[in-house]
């Protein structure tokens, strides 16, 4: 009999920031990644939304919406501003924020 080896399971990657969940389970969260450039390893940013949910009146499961109503739009403009902002006003390591670029200022080792 074969014996199977378990793989060590990494700890869930949670988002640098989650934005809602707003009615309907609507929400934005901005996770951080990291990729493999010929430079090396180099931090980047990445925006997921979250889909309208609703149950299934057949079957009481709760599913995603492949679509938004008009009524979520002010909800996901929010998100997506606050997710924004938020990426122009926090730099990553060794990055500078806008603010600090476009007044000209060199980039700290604050993390």
């Amino acid at each position: 009999m074969a014996t199977r080896t378990r793989r060590a399971e990494k700890p869930a990657k949670r988002p640098e920031l989650k934005i809602g969940p707003f009615q309907g389970g609507i929400g934005v969260a901005v996770w951080t990644n990291e990729v493999q450039t010929e430079a090396g390893t180099r931090l980047i940013r990445s925006i997921t939304l979250a889909p309208r949910r609703y149950r299934d009146r057949q079957t009481g499961e709760w599913k995603d919406a492949v679509s938004y109503r008009p009524g979520d739009l002010t909800a996901l403009i929010l998100a997506l501003e606050k997710a924004r902002e938020y990426c122009l006003t926090t730099p990553l390591a060794g990055e500078q924020s806008e603010d600090e670029r476009m007044n000209g200022m060199e980039p700290t080792d604050e993390a």
